[in-house]
């Protein structure tokens, strides 16, 4: 397996009908790569019970996929397809200090979360849990909207993702993202393009060290958006700078703006 494929996935979830997408692709990539799979409910302290019942079951959910016997159990998958899950609850007043402290804890290194559609004053006024746990974990972070289909098949686990675009700047070497972001989707398809995109009037320096680079001018955003929806693109991944680039590229940047209004799903990638 890749040195560069998630080890320890986790998914944040309130256990919602409407987080239950992001499940399906946390579960399909945790198999894709024999990652450890962590489903993380987290409740306020004032909560009696969880009911993991209104969410679906890993095994539930595999078995639908027809990857395991309906019958399997925990060791059978883990046997079978390489993944151990875990299902776990934290108690905190904070949902970004509660998943923040998990990660850190557990050394997951990839969050998987839905995000909800908002309008441009809400953007403006606050930025959603799933951006705030993102800044906070420091971690690489799959977002998905209620409004995104997504390229896995939450009834069958069929994958769709057969392009993925990654924007480069010249301030931000886009090497070990790009080689994280292959990584993840040739796990889930070994045939899947990782195209890259500079908006500016000059490659960069690094253009020579990767594959070809689209150079378009432009708007920064809309020319990411528009040049996304021009390759039928199933993802789009963001490289951002590193611990500190992480917490402000999701503050009113170009990664947040690209977030609220790209046409699929957004890896939010730091680099070193």
């Amino acid at each position: 397996m890749n040195g560069d494929t998630p080890k320890s996935i986790v998914h944040p979830t309130d256990l919602s009908f409407a987080s239950q997408d992001a499940f399906a692709h946390a579960l399909r990539i945790a198999v894709a790569c024999k990652s450890m799979f962590h489903v993380l409910h987290i409740e306020a302290p004032e909560t009696d019970e969880d009911d993991w019942s209104r969410f679906p079951q890993v095994r539930e959910m595999l078995a639908r996929w027809k990857m395991i016997s309906p019958t399997a159990t925990r060791e059978d998958v883990a046997e079978q397809l390489g993944v151990k899950f875990v299902k776990a609850s934290v108690e905190s007043e904070s949902p970004v200090v509660g998943v923040a402290a998990y990660v850190e804890r557990h050394l997951c290194d990839l969050l998987v979360m839905m995000t909800r559609p908002r309008s441009a004053l809400e953007r403006l006024l606050a930025s959603s849990v799933a951006e705030e746990t993102a800044r906070e974990t420091h971690v690489p972070a799959l977002f998905l909207r209620e409004d995104h289909k997504g390229f896995v098949d939450r009834e069958t686990g069929a994958v769709s993702l057969n392009t993925v675009l990654m924007p480069v700047e010249a301030t931000v070497s886009p090497l070990d993202a790009f080689r994280h972001v292959a990584a993840i989707a040739h796990c889930l398809n070994p045939a899947a393009d990782v195209m890259l995109l500079h908006v500016g009037d000059d490659l960069p320096l690094f253009e020579g060290l990767l594959p070809h680079i689209e150079l378009r001018r432009g708007p920064v955003v809309e020319t990411i958006l528009s040049y996304a929806k021009e390759i039928k693109a199933d993802m789009i991944a963001m490289p951002t700078r590193g611990r500190k680039g992480l917490l402000e590229a999701l503050r009113g940047s170009t990664t947040q703006r690209v977030l609220h209004e790209a046409p699929c799903p957004l890896l939010a990638s730091p680099v070193k």
